[in-house]
């Protein structure tokens, strides 16, 4: 029934093993961005020294003396970040590879190397080469003859570390909601809590972003909250459409029946099962052709050994096309199968028959666990 390296994990050890990842990412920015305000002096002032002001660069000035404070613990925080990024992405790698089918795994590589290679690369070409263009071109738009200039050192900076948070906040949402994908928080074909967690981000960004940025806020936020939700949702669809189910005893403790219904849909030609129709602690994994698909197959086998399931009822056949070798694994734990044949009846149609449906099957399984 299991892999031969399968391991079996509660899943509140699970999400305790996230949160230790994220907290100790979090000592360590906290650390590294204490070791990189000592270099931030250095580093503002050869930065600013790229810029093409000419003459002009003589006319940097700070207008109050904690812009440049605040610049130094920013720009801190920023390296520190994209410091710890490589370490949190082979953590988060070893985390999740275990519970992945190879394209997942495939997927979620790709978008930890882009998110802490590409991503950061970028934003590091964009400070020392494409800024000092942006700038050049500034310069030519505003030259006015017989207006004398000068520079706030800060607000350039303020412009330049706006867009790194901005890229930072997209790589930190990209690489949460992809998790919360892959450990099967999704609902409905999207992840749980997916509005809030995006309105948090949108709001942090509106609220952090400087005040060079006044009047582009909500639409900077908005486009961040887009990609963010664009790449995550690319995730290729967890097999059983998620990865923990709530199991309850539906009946005495002497007799127990722990029962799943398998939503299988045919390859498409099987009615769904509908919505709220599942007792509670029964779960109704999703199939799309559970004869045909072998990750579905295995992902059944997973969970029935998981769980200790003892029932399994499936919608769309009666059982009989499922394969004979998961056959002889349920039967080698006790588990029984059932179908209730849908893809033959007219009646399929309506939600009202196919709820009466499920409910006359969990009774009678029950009652024959009792018999």
């Amino acid at each position: 029934m299991e892999h031969p390296r399968a391991l079996r994990t509660d899943f509140s050890h699970h999400i305790i093993e996230l949160y230790s990842i994220f907290r100790q990412s979090i000592f360590l920015i906290i650390a590294a961005s204490l070791l990189w305000a000592y270099a931030s002096d250095s580093l503002i002032t050869s930065w600013l020294d790229t810029l093409p002001l000419g003459n002009s660069s003589l006319d940097l000035t700070i207008y109050s003396p904690f812009d440049w404070l605040e610049i130094k613990w920013a720009i801190s925080i920023l390296l520190s970040i994209l410091t710890v990024m490589p370490l949190l992405s082979i953590r988060l790698q070893r985390f999740a590879s275990p519970g992945m089918l190879p394209s997942e795994r495939t997927w979620f590589s790709i978008v930890l190397g882009f998110c802490t290679f590409v991503l950061p690369l970028f934003t590091i070409m964009l400070w020392w080469i494409g800024f000092p263009v942006i700038i050049e071109a500034a310069l030519a738009a505003d030259d006015l003859e017989g207006v004398g200039i000068r520079y706030d050192a800060a607000s350039i900076f303020s412009l330049a570390l706006g867009v790194s948070w901005i890229i930072v906040w997209i790589i930190l949402a990209t690489v949460t909601l992809s998790l919360a994908r892959l450990l099967g928080m999704v609902e409905d074909g999207r992840t749980r809590l997916r509005n809030r967690f995006l309105a948090i981000i949108g709001g942090v960004l509106i609220l952090t972003l400087p005040s060079e940025f006044e009047g582009l806020r909500i639409i900077l936020a908005l486009c961040a909250m887009t990609i963010a939700d664009r790449i995550s949702s690319s995730l290729p669809p967890a097999v059983l459409g998620r990865r923990h189910f709530e199991v309850q005893n539906l009946a005495s403790d002497n007799n127990p029946v722990r029962l799943a219904i398998i939503d299988c849909g045919c390859e498409g030609v099987c009615p769904r099962v509908p919505s709220g129709s599942v007792p509670l602690g029964v779960p109704s994994p999703n199939c799309e052709a559970l004869c045909l698909n072998h990750h579905e197959q295995g992902a059944i086998a997973d969970l029935v050994s998981l769980h200790s399931i003892n029932n399994l009822i499936i919608t769309g056949c009666d059982s009989e096309p499922i394969p004979s070798q998961l056959k002889r694994s349920l039967d080698s734990v006790g588990c029984k199968l059932n179908g209730l044949g849908w893809l033959d009846e007219p009646q399929a149609e309506s939600d009202e028959w196919k709820t009466s449906s499920l409910y006359d099957s969990t009774q009678i399984t029950i009652e024959n666990a009792l018999d």
